[in-house]
């Protein structure tokens, strides 16, 4: 099966969100999963200081289909292709949208692979993407296996 991944950046347009931020972010993770879960895109979204890094995998089709819809939203601005390729498999396998606010840049300070989104997030490149998606991609992983483990 053939794979795409996409990962972009893009700033947080205040004066466009229409609810409160905690409200804005369970509506919009709700959209985000329901489309997901139909068109078979999974996925990553970071919030940082004032941006939003996003990682999307899947078939090509609705991966680039989802890249287009955020193109096309008016609460982001200045948004920048990081990682537009083929994939050999999913880092994101069973998450329609992993989330993680670090916009409070206590998680970030605290680890050398998340530094990078704290430090620049406007300038994130390829490589630092891929470690900080990686460094969550791992915790998933090891969440599912104490789980599996614990239910021998």
């Amino acid at each position: 099966m053939e794979f795409y991944r996409a990962c972009f950046r893009s700033k947080i347009r205040w004066d466009k969100l229409r609810l409160s931020l905690p409200d804005e972010i369970e509506k919009t993770l709700l959209h985000i999963r329901r489309s997901n879960r139909s068109t078979g895109v999974t996925g990553a979204l970071l919030m940082v200081d004032q941006h939003i890094v996003q990682i999307l995998e899947g078939q090509p089709g609705p991966v680039l289909d989802t890249v287009y819809c955020v193109m096309n939203d008016p609460r982001l601005e200045d948004i920048e292709g990081i990682i537009h390729e083929p994939a050999d498999f999913r880092l994101f396998p069973n998450s329609l949208m992993f989330f993680r606010d670090l916009s409070d840049g206590v998680a970030a300070s605290q680890n050398a692979v998340l530094r990078p989104l704290l430090d620049h997030p406007g300038a994130l490149t390829r490589d630092e993407a891929y470690l900080a998606f990686s460094h969550f991609a791992g915790e998933l992983q090891a969440g599912r296996l104490t789980n599996a483990m614990l239910m021998i």
